[in-house]
Parts: structure tokens; sequence; C-alpha cells
């Protein structure tokens, strides 16, 4: 049946009756049911024509819980028989509107629904029916019109919610279709076993596209359940089996399902054919290439059939993963013809596919736009997508589409396409793709076109790509994320259903997300609100752990430590079984710089299974206090173990940038700086204008002297968000460029945002402290504010802040007590050291102060703009100083005279 035949039976029967009651055992199935019923009623009265109705819609049914077609045409028997007695009658026009979606000749459909529509504007039916035909043809806007007329004229009812999930995932909100899925599964009733198996296995079918195969193993067992070995759900399942790397079991579960095809159809369906190959080749299988065969002799054939869905042979024509192209003449034909009726996004995407194997790469972006454009997160058209790019010269670009690939399913074998492309070298910002070129081969029908072996579970996904070059525009500013959808989702539930706990918390999360992209700190306080309501409706239920748990997350935001580990501690006493609220206590202790019971914490993070968030959290947060100990190379090995962990977790975006910002700090430290631009860059590919990595970049151009670049990294990830620490940073570029104008500007905006409001001074009293340290300017507030910090927190880099605000006020030996609880760990941060070795030098102690100062040095001998080169003439005066020398070798305003601009003009 055609792929986009997913609800014209839901939406045929949604309002009839059901006469017989739950089957057990061998029983018929529902379908089996409605046809002996409305066969009984024939033969009792032949001139009824509802109940020749009754009988075609029951036929269609069965249609679907067998996968044979045959059963279209007795339908159609049925139909005209009922339309012969009543031509007029309204229900058999709506099933001839049904009829024609099970057969997907949508346009006929479509026109048939709005006439209907025009006729009777109140049938819910009717509406879904104009959905339906408006999904298949790529009419969006024109579907989720009439999705919310379902909606609007019948809350929840059944499909309504089914076209609203299917309209969710193209637009990239797969749990909000999961959610409407969900809804729409509790709707039917119990006695609909094929119907609630249809749902299911929508549902993992959704999950599958994303990822998440616990979830749809869930799915695909409830769906087994309902219906022991529903022809619809077996292919899903062998896409799980497949997606789990037991490819043995997905040949075993397509064999039984193309056995079953040849019993019920006399020949296996394409679909199948070509799902067996591909699991048989995974699987090593060496009959892997007559099914292949098969597949292309069967799709042929039903090609033939008018209105029939080619995209599957279109994309074999034009090159599937690990396989060549087999006609890309043929498959541009069959695109193009496809394409002429209906401009849905998979028929977009195969005609794109198309016309990239005939070489019309100019033409293929157009049409992957398009197709890409309602917001589907899919791993083909994202690998299709970066693949076309790449032809076009735009790198950027296609180590964008690639990493959303990997993202969008890591599973998938276009994700592990878009790692051989990731992995071989591409460039976020190069035109040159010699290094991607060299693994396509020769002869390939479809030029460009990489074949690549899969990639086995176990490597590290995602590399880092390499920087040759400006940053492009493309990644400077931020994309647009689901966080806005989803607050609106929220805040509908919570308007429809006020004391609705568990929308409460989704809102609360909502904001917390929106906070952690945007920056806006009143962000924080619209989620504490929505939490503390979600607590009050469910105070000491298990539910309660989750909106604790976020809770703990906003006061870690709000830098409340203290708050944070009581909230953290509250969600653990409840037993939910949910370790993340580990992850929250450890940070929050880890900034109170109680390092051995944030340690302790982290490792309690421990899980079953080898791909899991907590494995992730557990192995990010020991990563940052293996850097603290002292063990950089260290942390950047458990950092890039972390990466793997987060890609097969399936991490959001936003939450794998940062890791990639972490590591490009970690090498950074190390010295490593062209690796940390990769790392940078590499955080932008996966999400575009993340401000901490637009900022980590604009450091290292700023060490590699590209001013003009730092000047523009920096611009973008304040314009993201006004952090007064990147805001210094530019001042400091602005001065080391002789533009003491320019710098002082970027100085006074920090000292306003400083006094902007309580929570700003919370969060920034440490980075205002060293701001006024360094630039010597309000140095008494600048020892007010770091240590009114230590009301909050006491870490090591708390205790850094203080001993250089101490050591500018002249209080060096107290400046010198700081710095030894600064250093206690033994870590490696360059600044640190530098601190460190500034404070022994105006104590006199000339052989601590060179090691540290040397230590500093030689960790990144340009850690920052106007220090390292301070540091460097520190060292000169402590080694050219008389071995009995006990002078001071340094003072305040030498290490703030390069901050205001007047020495060190480059």
């Amino acid at each position: 049946m055609p792929k986009f035949c997913l609800l014209a039976l839901t939406l045929a029967f949604a309002m009839q009756p059901c006469w017989a009651q739950a089957p057990s055992g061998p029983a018929p199935s529902p379908a089996e049911q409605r046809i002996a019923s409305a066969q009984r009623q024939i033969a009792a009265d032949p001139h009824h024509a509802q109940a020749y109705n009754e009988l075609a819609l029951a036929l269609v049914r069965r249609a679907r819980e067998t996968s044979a077609p045959g059963y279209l045409a007795q339908a159609q028997a049925a139909l005209d028989a009922g339309l012969h007695l009543a031509p007029q009658d309204f229900q058999l026009a709506k099933t001839k509107v049904a009829l024609l979606l099970a057969r997907g000749q949508f346009p006929e459909a479509l026109s048939n629904a709005q006439k209907l529509n025009r006729q009777t504007p109140d049938d819910v039916t009717v509406y879904g029916f104009v959905a339906e035909a408006d999904l298949a043809l790529g009419n969006y806007p024109e579907a989720e019109k009439a999705v919310q007329w379902m909606l609007n004229l019948r809350p929840n009812n059944t499909p309504g919610l089914l076209l609203g999930a299917e309209l969710r995932l193209l637009y990239g909100d797969t749990p909000g279709a999961v959610e409407f899925f969900h809804q729409a599964f509790d709707e039917t009733p119990p006695t609909e076993v094929e119907e609630l198996a249809h749902i299911a296995n929508r549902m993992a079918a959704a999950e599958l596209g994303s990822g998440q195969l616990e979830a749809a193993a869930q799915a695909l067992a409830r769906a087994e359940e309902l219906f022991p070995h529903y022809p619809a759900a077996m292919p899903a399942l062998a896409r799980l089996r497949m997606g789990q790397q037991r490819p043995g079991e997905a040949v075993a579960v397509l064999q039984t399902l193309a056995l079953q095809e040849q019993q019920t159809l006399k020949a296996s369906t394409s679909s199948t054919l070509l799902l067996l190959a591909t699991a048989e080749a995974q699987a090593g299988n060496a009959e892997a290439p007559a099914t292949f065969a098969r597949f292309e002799q069967a799709a042929r054939a039903e090609a033939l059939t008018p209105s029939h869905d080619d995209t599957l042979l279109i994309l074999y024509d034009a090159g599937l993963p690990g396989h060549p192209a087999a006609n890309a003449l043929e498959a541009l034909r069959l695109a193009a013809r496809q394409a002429a009726m209906r401009h849905d996004y998979a028929t977009l995407d195969a005609y794109a596919w198309a016309l990239y194997a005939n070489g019309r790469y100019a033409e293929a972006e157009t049409q992957i736009a398009a197709a890409l454009a309602p917001g589907l997160h899919s791993a083909q058209l994202e690998e299709h997508a970066g693949a076309i790019a790449m032809e076009l010269h735009q790198p950027a670009e296609a180590a964008v589409r690639f990493a959303a690939a990997v993202q969008a399913d890591s599973t998938s074998p276009y994700a592990a396409e878009a790692r051989s492309h990731l992995g071989a070298g591409l460039g976020a910002a190069t035109g040159a793709l010699a290094a991607v070129a060299t693994t396509a081969p020769a002869a390939s029908p479809a030029p460009g076109r990489a074949l690549t072996p899969s990639v086995r579970s176990d490597d590290v996904p995602l590399n880092e790509v390499t920087d040759t070059g400006s940053v492009p525009a493309a990644l400077l500013v931020p994309r647009p994320t689901s966080t806005a959808r989803t607050l609106r989702r929220m805040q509908g539930l919570v308007a429809a259903n006020p004391s609705d706990a568990q929308a409460y918390a989704g809102l609360g999360a909502a904001f917390n997300q929106r906070a952690r992209e945007t920056g806006d700190v009143e962000d924080f306080n619209l989620a504490e609100q929505a939490l503390t309501k979600s607590l009050d409706l469910v105070s000491s239920d298990l539910s309660a752990s989750a909106p604790l748990q976020t809770l703990a997350a906003v006061c870690m935001g709000e830098h409340r430590f203290k708050d944070a580990v009581v909230y953290a501690q509250k969600a653990l006493a409840l037993g939910s079984g949910d370790l993340t609220a580990f992850a929250i206590l450890g940070d929050a202790f880890a900034d109170m710089g109680q390092y051995e019971k944030a340690g302790s914490a982290y490792s309690r993070l421990q899980t079953g299974t080898a791909a899991s968030a907590a494995t992730y959290a557990r192995e990010t947060r020991t990563a940052y206090l293996t850097f603290l100990a002292g063990n950089t190379k260290g942390a950047i090995d458990e950092m890039r173990a972390s990466i793997g962990e987060a890609l097969r977790a399936q991490l959001p975006a936003e939450n794998l940038a940062w890791l990639y910002y972490e590591l490009g700090e970690f090498r950074y430290q190390d010295g490593q700086v062209q690796a940390a631009a990769d790392a940078y860059l590499t955080a932008l590919t996966i999400y575009p204008g993340d401000y901490r990595a637009l900022a980590g970049l604009g450091k290292v151009r700023a060490c590699q002297r590209r001013w003009k670049d730092a000047i523009v990294l920096y611009q973008a990830a304040i314009a993201v968000v006004p952090m007064p620490l990147y805001i210094a940073e530019l001042g400091d570029i602005h001065a080391a460029t002789g533009d003491a104008a320019e710098a002082e500007k970027q100085y006074k905006l920090v000292e306003y945002i400083g006094r902007l409001g309580h929570i700003n001074q919370v969060l920034h009293n440490r980075d205002l402290a060293l701001f006024y340290a360094d630039h010597d300017r309000n140095l008494p507030e600048a020892l007010s504010l770091a240590q009114k910090e230590f009301e909050v927190r006491s870490d090591v880099y708390t205790w850094d802040a203080l001993a250089w605000a101490l050591y500018k006020n002249s209080r060096y030996a107290d400046a010198d007590e700081a710095m030894a609880h600064a250093l206690r760990l033994g870590t490696r941060d360059a600044t640190l050291l530098f601190h460190a070795g500034m404070i022994s030098a105006a104590l006199g102690h000339r052989a601590t102060a060179t090691a540290q100062l040397e230590q500093a040095l030689s960790s990144n001998p340009r850690f920052h703009v106007l220090y390292a080169s301070l540091a460097t003439q520190q060292l000169t005066v402590l080694q050219a100083a008389p071995q009995s020398s006990t002078a001071t070798f340094a003072h305040p305003s030498a290490a703030g005279q390069g901050a205001s601009g007047a020495t060190h003009a480059n």
C-alpha cells in the first residue's frame, strides 16, 4: 500500500459503530468481524446501501491489516454496488475518498474531499480526508488548517491527533508527535486492536527516525501484543534490529514478512525486498546482491502502476548508502514524473537526489531545500543536503548538514555516510574538498557520492571538523530551535488544564532550556514559577522527581548552589530511579569547592547500558575533575569519550555543542590551539550561533593575532548573549590593536551590565572582580566583589579571583595565601599560574615565580591576548636578576598597563 496512506482507514472508521467484542486467541480480526457483519446485512437486505458502504470500509481496513491490496478491488466492487443503489449518498461519497486515499490517488481524493467539505463543512472525517491528501501532496499549510479544524470541532478525536502527530514530525517536533500518538492510543477503544497496533507502529516509526531505539522497541512490543505478526509493524521491527546491530535477526523478520506476502499477494513487495537486501548486506550474507536484483525487478514492475509511489526505486537508481547508482537517468525520469503529481518532502528529496546523481547540483539544492523547509529531522535528508552542498563547494553548509544527519539518527546508514565525510576531514570553512573527494569511486554513476563501509557502533561517531579559513556567516547566527514551539505547546496545555502538574513541569523545563540558549536570566524566574506550581500539585508523588531536578538546574543557572543541592537531594529521595539529579548535585558541590563530594555524586551515575545520558553525564564531569587535578591530557581523552557517549545517547544539539566547547577549552589549556579551533568549529556546525563556541574561537583568533576574525566572532557571541566576560575580552582585543577608544567603550559596557539587577550581580561578581583587577579600575570594588563571591561558592577559580584582587590591592601575603587554595589541586590553567607567578614575584619569591610563569607559558605560550606577553616580560626580568636578589619584580600597575592598551598595541 502507498506509504502515505497512514490514516484513511482510521478516518473512515472513526465514527463507525463496533459490533464485535475484543477477539481472543485465533478469533477474527476487527476488520474480518466487520466484513462478516456487513455480509450478513446484505444477505438479509440486498437493497440496503449502507451495508455495502460498511462492507467497503471493512475491506479497506482488511487491506491494511494484511498489506494485501487485493482487498481494495473488493472494496471498490462493494462501493460501486452501494452507489448504484444510492448515487447521492454522503457516506458512500466519503468511502469513495477513503478508497482513493488507500490507493494513493491523492489529487483525485483531494478534489472529492474538498467538494464534500463544501457540502458539509462541519464533518470531522472529511476534514481528515482533506488533511491526509494535502499531506501526501506536500500542501502542508493547508493540511495544518484542516487538522486544526478537526481538533476545534471535536477535541482529542483520534484521526485529528494522528494527523497532528504526522504534522509535528514534519515540523521537527518528534516529542510532540509522540505525545499526540499516545493521546490517540488512549482515545481508541480496546476492541480496536488493529487500530491500536497501527498507532503503536507509527509511534515506533517516529522514535526510530530520531534514533530512540529503546522507545521504539517498547512501542513495537505493544503492537505485537495487540496484533501478533502485524505485517505493517514488521519492517519497523527489522529497522530496529539493524539499528541495534543485530542484522541477522532483521533478516529473519523480513524473511517471515516476505513469506507472508508470497502467501497473500503471490509476490513480495519491493519495499520488503529492499529492506531485506539491506539487512543481508549488513549481516554479510552472500544473498544480498540477488535480493537487490529481486527488489529492482519488483520495483520496476510496480512503477508501471498509475499513482504508485516510486520513491524507493528513485533512491535506488540514484544511489543508496553503500550501494552505487543503478540508473541515474531512470531515477531522474521517475522523479520528475512523481514530482509533477505531488510535492511532499519524500518526493522532493528523491527528486533532489536524482538531480544530484545526474550532476545537476544547483537544481538539486533547490529541491532539497524545499524538502527540508518544514523542519523534519531526517538523517536521510540532511545527508543528501550535505552531499549536494559539497558538490556546490559549500563546505560550511555541508558540515552543518552532515552533523545534523548524525544528530537526527546516529543509527541510520545515512548517519554513517555523514560520519565518513566528517571523518575524512571536511572543513567547515574551506572550499578545498580534496580530502573528501578522494573517497569517491572513480566509476560511480553518481558523481561525488562516497561509498563507505558501515561504522562500528563503538566508534566515536563524529570527528572535529578542520578549520582553514574564516567562519562563514551561517555559523555566526543561531538557528531557530524547537524550544519556542515547546513553550507554546506547554503554555497551551497549562491554559487548558491549570491542574496539570506535568504540563507545568514541561513549561518550567522549556523556560530553563531557553535560558540556556539565550542567557536571558528572566527565564530562570519564569521556570521557577512554573516548577513551583507543578510541585504544589504533586509535592510527594514520584512524578515530582522531574520538576525537582529541573528546579535544581535552574538554581545552578542562578548560582544558587546550596538550593540546587537541596532540590537535587529531594529528587533523589523520591526513589524514582532517575540518576540525573546526581549530576546536578555533583555540579553544585564542585562549584562550592567540595570536590570529594562532587566526585562521590558523579560516581553514582552508573548505568547498565553502554550508551546513556547518565554515562555521558558522568564522563563529562569526571573529565572536568581530571583537568582540575592537573591532568589536562587525561581530561581531553575523557571528554572525547564522553562525546561518543553523548552521540549514542542522542543528546540535543545544544548539549552536544557544549561538549565540543568544553573539549576546545581543555585543548586550549594544553596549548593545542588549532585542535581547540577545530573543536569550537565543530560545536558551531552542530549548533550554529553557540555563544560559548563563538567566544572560544574568538579567543583562538586573538591568540593567532587574527584580529579582524576575533572581533567578528566576539561581536557575534555578544549579540547572542552579552556576557561581561566576552565584552571585556573584546575590549582587550581593541586595546591590543591600539584602538583605546573602542576598548574603553567595551569596558564601560561591562560595568553597566554589572549594575543591572540583582541576578546579574550574583552571576557576574567573579567576572567583574577579575575585570576590575585586570584593568586597574575600582580596585577596592574588585576585592569586595571577590569576597562577596564566597557567599555562594568557593571553588579554585573563586580563590583565584580573590588572590588576584588582593594582589592588585597590594595585599601580597594575603594574595599568596588565597593563591595556595586556588592551586591546591595542581590545576594546569595558564591564567591561574600567571596570577600565581606575579604574586610570587611581588613577594620576591624568585624561584617560585619563575617556575610558575614558565609553567603558564609552556601550557600555552599565548594563553591571553595581553597577559601572555606580560608573563614573558616578567619571566625575562626574573631570569636576568642576580641569584641573591630579593627585590619585588612586579608591581600591580604593570599587570594592568597592558590591559589599558598602553604598551601592547600590535
